[in-house]
């Protein structure tokens, strides 16, 4: 894991979608966030110890549903969940939010509040377009047209040593969604609205293009596997004070 040290950074951009502004400054305390995002091999680890559990009606991770047989590419094979050939090391996809923060838990771990990813993605910087400056190139992300992941790790690090934040897999976040919370949201570590219907996804995928800015904001249902169906996570911790 990284550190992101305490302090305040611009959350939001006055550029971007209604539901990203207005820019505000938040403070946030010391966290730890995985460098990587969550692989095909740590998942299916943790699926055989506890298997493939239903969570609010659906499954943790979509194995048998539309794109599942292209996207998903952990198989089960002689009673066991085992990475395809060749995908050990690329992002899990096809994880539901339950199923995100079943695997945080099992790691004494927790997932990132939409704050901390989105100061984590900046990466010491601020009011920045994307993860390294206002342009992205191919050799900073996964943007060049490959129409699959890319193993974790294959781009260069940000500031704060974190791989992958943007154009690999969209990732989970623990705040329910709120397009107008940004108006109200508390200067200090916030935890996001206390209900909702949608969860805040971050970090866009290599499919979706709109989305490869650091303030952009995407939404799906907790139990959802399919809009935004490109979807992996990665992990958070608070640091002790």
């Amino acid at each position: 894991m990284g550190v992101v040290p305490a302090g305040s950074f611009f959350m939001g951009s006055p550029d971007g979608e209604p539901d990203e502004r207005p820019v505000h400054e938040v403070y946030l305390n010391a966290f730890s966030i995985d460098r990587y995002p969550v692989t095909n091999a740590e998942y299916a680890e943790f699926l055989n110890h506890f298997g493939n559990q239903k969570e609010g009606g659906e499954k943790w991770l979509d194995m048998v549903g539309p794109f599942s047989s292209w996207l998903c590419k952990i198989k089960e094979e002689k009673g066991k969940f085992v990475p395809k050939k060749g995908y050990e090391n690329h992002p899990v996809v096809k994880a539901s939010w339950f199923g995100a923060l079943a695997y945080a838990k099992w790691k004494g771990k927790r997932l990132p509040t939409e704050a901390e990813w989105e100061k984590a993605a900046r990466g010491g910087l601020s009011h920045q377009k994307y993860v390294y400056g206002d342009r992205l190139t191919p050799e900073q992300a996964n943007i060049a047209g490959y129409y699959s992941s890319r193993p974790v790790g294959s781009y260069p690090p940000n500031g704060y040593g974190l791989y992958d934040m943007v154009a690999q897999v969209w990732q989970w976040c623990s705040d329910w969604y709120d397009p107008n919370y940004y108006r109200q949201s508390p200067s200090a570590n916030p935890q996001g609205p206390p209900s909702g219907t949608l969860k805040v996804l971050r970090g866009g995928s290599w499919f979706h293009k709109e989305s490869w800015r650091v303030a952009d904001r995407g939404t799906d249902s907790p139990l959802s596997h399919q809009y935004c169906f490109i979807t992996g996570f990665r992990c958070a911790k608070s640091v002790e004070k």
